[in-house]
């Protein structure tokens, strides 16, 4: 990388890591522009915002609270 220019994925990566007074650089930015720059600054921060909804796994019932562990009312004696 050519000294003295600052390409988009520092400006990405400073954004974030700045907000509420943060401090530049850090170790977590500096990190974090490695990664970015690895990734692409097209790509990088869309990790989390899959158009996907977490399903609920089927439970097993109603659980009854006995002691100090859990236990699974089809299994009490």
């Amino acid at each position: 990388m050519a000294s003295g220019k600052k390409d988009a994925c520092y400006h990405k990566v400073k954004r974030r890591y700045t907000k509420d007074g943060g401090t530049w650089p850090s170790a977590y930015g500096s990190g974090a522009l490695v990664k970015c720059r690895r990734v692409g600054a097209a790509n990088w921060g869309e990790g989390g915002k899959k158009g996907k909804k977490r399903q609920k796994k089927a439970g097993g019932g109603p659980v009854t609270i006995r002691g100090q562990g859990v236990v699974m009312s089809n299994r009490l004696r």
